[in-house]
């Protein structure tokens, strides 16, 4: 069976964050790549522009594939993200993740508490009862981004930022909300309870129309995030 482009890019992704290939070194040439990958020729080239897109590489033509080095790497990209905090040197970035989120978040929340109305809050508090669904007995348990859990809180977090009344500002954490529900719901299953209770906090905040209790309930959380996922190192 031919391999989908999206694999072969997530192998020549982890293979450039575990630095099999190094930040300022070459690609192997793409006959190499394709046979170590076992993929067509334009497989092989989507997935490089994909790394290219994501700042992993630059593409010199004729000459071959560069490495960059890692501060140009897009780890705003869920990809990118996962690989990095997975198997990259950097065992301080999920909770840089955490932390940037919740800064964007505290301030979402302040403006949440003005601009959101009734209707508003009830999808969060409808999303909190899918959180209190995911948990029950009988319940999937994938730990995947597919899980019932980790979607639940994702949308919560969605919503959140939107309620802000600002897509911009919604924009800037949309890509982080997945990566933080997976990796605690991996790393801190024995947790999932504790999540759900912080998430109705966070909505209490909000439906109390009180700037700091909605901002602090969301720092709560993310102090939290913190301590559960740094313990699984």
């Amino acid at each position: 069976m031919a391999r989908r482009y999206s694999d072969v890019m997530g192998d020549l992704l982890l293979a450039v964050v575990r630095g099999r290939f190094p930040e300022g070194e070459w690609l192997p040439s793409e006959n190499e790549l394709r046979a170590t990958l076992g993929c067509g020729r334009g497989t092989l080239r989507e997935a490089l522009r994909g790394l290219q897109e994501r700042g992993l590489i630059v593409v010199h033509a004729g000459r071959g594939q560069e490495v960059l080095q890692r501060e140009y790497w897009d780890t705003r990209d869920p990809d990118v993200l996962r690989a990095c905090i997975a198997s990259g040197p950097e065992r301080t970035l999920l909770a840089e993740t955490i932390d940037a989120r919740a800064a964007v978040e505290e301030a979402a929340a302040r403006r949440a508490v003005e601009h959101a109305t009734d209707g508003d809050l009830s999808q969060l508090a409808a999303l909190t009862t899918e959180m209190d669904r995911a948990l029950e007995p009988d319940a999937a348990r994938t730990y995947t981004a597919r899980d019932p859990l980790v979607v639940a809180e994702t949308w919560f977090h969605h919503t959140l930022a939107l309620l802000s009344g600002n897509p911009q500002l919604a924009k800037l954490v949309e890509p982080l909300h997945a990566v933080i529900a997976l990796e605690r719901r991996q790393r801190a299953a024995d947790r999932d309870s504790a999540v759900v209770r912080h998430h109705r906090r966070i909505l209490e905040g909000l439906s109390s129309r009180e700037e700091e209790l909605a901002a602090g309930a969301v720092a709560t959380y993310a102090r939290q995030l913190q301590r559960w996922t740094r313990r699984r190192w």
